[in-house]
């Protein structure tokens, strides 16, 4: 493995045990092949012993990716980029998109290991409102180009190994876990990354008002929600909501809410031992098929072979 990028604040000695500690994790984590979910919402890892290309298209949420070991390339819609990417580096997206990856570099001595992060919405919109208010964003460059690879601060690297180590207990994944995701966000708007993830115009404009939609979409789940419902209780024209929620949080407010209820979902099934289509009607989905559907795109299993997975690993 490469040596990573040494901070200036911390020892050539500390960056590597650091890096070393968080591939361990992982591999710890992934006993199969494949994509493994931990507890924690939108929190992943992936292992792959030979290169592999992923045939189906993933459509992906603002996130970041860090891989620990060997190397990928990710082709993105909208971008007529490759972008390549190896151990010690990350892949930042900054909107939804749809992405087909390949896996380079793997083998079973020395397999593909990576950790993935959802940033959610409502954290991100407070998070860059808080550093806009006091000033602390880095400068915008002419061009914001929402999605870029790379190296990854040790900083963040000691933050995700938190992470996983919270997600691991049911307490410190409601209480510390969150905190640790907030941490990793700040660190990402405090670095280049700021202006792949958000426009830090859009976000001072109507930052607020889109925190308060989102607030909004999780205390009414259960029930229908439209555009403009949310766009009224916020006070803006359904219009002008969707396009700026678009800009603020990287997805649209549709996507949001049926992101937002199926994780909810995922935690009744899991958590609370609810059937799949009891935890589909609590959190506001009209059918069983809808709700099928829509976990398989985004948890790449159905909800019956998804609880069976996690509870067998």
């Amino acid at each position: 493995m490469p040596a990573p990028p040494v901070a200036n604040n911390m020892p050539d000695h500390a960056v590597l045990t650091a890096w070393a500690r968080l591939r361990d994790m992982v591999a710890a984590r992934t006993p199969a092949d494949g994509r493994t979910d931990a507890l924690y919402p939108g929190l992943r890892c992936y292992r792959f012993s030979r290169p592999i290309r992923y045939e189906k298209t993933q459509r992906l949420t603002p996130g970041v990716v860090v891989v620990l070991q060997g190397r990928k390339t990710a082709h993105l819609s909208g971008d007529r980029r490759s972008l390549d990417y190896g151990a010690t580096q990350c892949l930042v997206l900054g909107a939804e998109v749809a992405c087909l990856g390949t896996v380079v570099e793997a083998s079973a001595e020395q397999p593909y290991l990576a950790i993935h992060l959802d940033l959610p919405p409502d954290v991100l919109v407070k998070s860059f409102v808080a550093l806009a208010e006091n000033g602390t964003l880095v400068a915008e460059p002419a061009r914001v180009t929402e999605n870029f690879t790379a190296p990854v601060a040790p900083e963040v690297v000691e933050a995700f190994a938190r992470l996983l180590l919270a997600a691991d207990d049911p307490v410190d994944r409601r209480t510390l876990a969150p905190l640790v995701v907030e941490e990793i966000v700040l660190r990402l708007l405090r670095s280049e990354a700021a202006a792949a993830i958000r426009s830090a115009g859009a976000v001072t404009k109507a930052g607020a008002r889109i925190q308060t939609a989102i607030a909004f979409m999780r205390r009414h789940l259960g029930r229908p929600l439209s555009v403009a419902e949310i766009a009224g209780h916020v006070h803006m024209s359904p219009s002008h909501f969707a396009h700026s929620f678009r800009e603020v949080a990287g997805v649209t407010p549709m996507r949001c809410i049926r992101d937002l209820r199926l994780e909810e979902a995922r935690m009744l099934m899991l958590g609370a031992g609810l059937r799949p289509g009891d935890a589909a009607a609590k959190v506001g989905f009209e059918s069983a098929a809808h709700f099928n559907r829509a976990f398989r795109r985004r948890f790449e299993a159905t909800p019956a072979e998804y609880v069976r997975r996690v509870q067998s690993g």
